[in-house]
């Protein structure tokens, strides 16, 4: 049985959108998917079932981060 692990050398950042939203626009952004779908069922009071975690850019995340 394989895991996926992700590399420790290198960043990764997650936002959390709506499954419903065809534009994908994100709910929040985080350095852990985990932590992005936890935060956007808590934000939106929504259960989790009803998020999508998408992987993007340093620059997205960023861009979110500010503004």
């Amino acid at each position: 049985m394989s895991t996926f692990t992700l590399s420790p050398s290198f960043d990764y950042y997650f936002k959390a959108c709506r499954k419903d939203d065809p534009s994908g626009k994100a709910v929040t952004v985080n350095q852990s998917a985990v932590r992005a779908l936890a935060d956007a069922s808590e934000i939106t009071g929504l259960p989790r079932d009803n998020f999508e975690v998408r992987k993007i850019t340093r620059e997205e995340f960023e861009g979110f981060k500010a503004g």
